[in-house]
């Protein structure tokens, strides 16, 4: 679905656009410190490995100074298809936005660089059946033994094959992580019933050539056919019909009256690409309108897993 060319990323131009602080429901929860923050041991910063499911897998972990002592919160930032997490890293130049923020951001790696997001996508990891939510939940778990983190404040994103996956995180794992933010995906899971409503900011180009604005190619659906089952699932009074934000190519629409936000940001013109990001010329247009990295940082900022009210959801399932 996504083949990025280092070569010619190297000659592209980051497309820098402005950090949009988006509308959002109050949303006031304090800490909850994970069993990290009991300790003071090292903690083992980028390439790490570990076993899920009977397979080695790996990741990238950044923790910056400004999340130390925590509890941080926790972003998980997830390739597309045939990319890897290093490229990903810098693509979405995410680390230092987090930074400025306190947050950890942990870039997983999939199966041949690919993820189990459905029965339509992606790769390997599909072919396979490789059960990448339970990946997921062990790569969480292991953070949060070694690092402070904010078990209400555990978020997911990614692009492609990335954000799909995000999708399929909020539909079976809604205990785990407070809020997704998918750009250029589509949700493809076989099933979805999460435990609760879960925030959803998503990004999607008019002229997607890949996860395209009318659905249909590799039988994924249109985006706003996914954004339409969220907002029924979390309790809206209609699909986005709200505008929020708009510049230039850029238009965020919100949901009304939800039981948890849902935001679809729609790029006119825009390709397979993340907003605000380099320049890939040959995955389509990308937008410098809206900065989607730090966007997003602070969409999940604003929606923490509110303890109180989803506390029966998250005391019956095992991180």
């Amino acid at each position: 679905m996504r083949v990025l060319c280092v070569a010619l990323l190297l000659a592209a131009c980051r497309a820098a656009g402005p950090a949009v602080r988006l509308p959002a429901r109050a949303a006031v929860e304090p800490p909850h410190p994970s069993g990290g923050c009991r300790g003071a041991g090292p903690i083992l910063t980028g390439e790490r490995t570990l076993t899920s499911g009977g397979r080695t897998r790996r990741f990238r972990l950044v923790v910056p100074p400004g999340a130390i002592p925590g509890p941080a919160p926790l972003v998980l930032n997830i390739h597309g298809l045939v990319e890897n997490p290093k490229v990903h890293e810098w693509y979405t130049a995410m680390d230092e936005a987090a930074a400025a923020r306190g947050m950890v951001v942990v870039y997983p790696q999939g199966l041949g660089n690919s993820w189990n997001a459905g029965p339509a996508c992606c790769g390997r990891a599909r072919d396979e059946g490789v059960d990448d939510v339970r990946f997921f939940r062990d790569l969480v778990r292991e953070v949060e033994s070694e690092v402070c983190i904010d078990r209400a404040r555990v978020f997911a994103t990614g692009m492609s094959n990335g954000g799909i996956m995000s999708y399929r995180l909020a539909c079976d794992a809604s205990d785990l992580v407070a809020a997704i933010a998918p750009v250029a995906g589509v949700e493809a899971a076989a099933a979805c019933a999460p435990k609760r409503p879960v925030p959803v900011l998503a990004f999607n180009g008019t002229s997607d050539f890949l996860v395209t604005w009318k659905g249909g190619w590799f039988g994924l659906e249109a985006p706003q056919a996914s954004i339409a089952r969220w907002s029924e699932r979390d309790r809206c009074a209609g699909p986005p019909s709200q505008s929020i934000y708009a510049k230039g190519d850029a238009r965020c629409d919100a949901a009304p009256g939800c039981a948890a936000d849902v935001v679809l940001c729609r790029i006119d013109g825009g390709g397979h690409t993340w907003p605000g990001a380099l320049e890939a010329f040959f995955l389509g247009k990308t937008s410098s309108d809206i900065d989607a990295t730090a966007t997003i940082l602070d969409f999940f900022l604003d929606h923490p897993l509110t303890w109180t009210a989803d506390a029966p959801a998250v005391a019956a399932a095992s991180r």
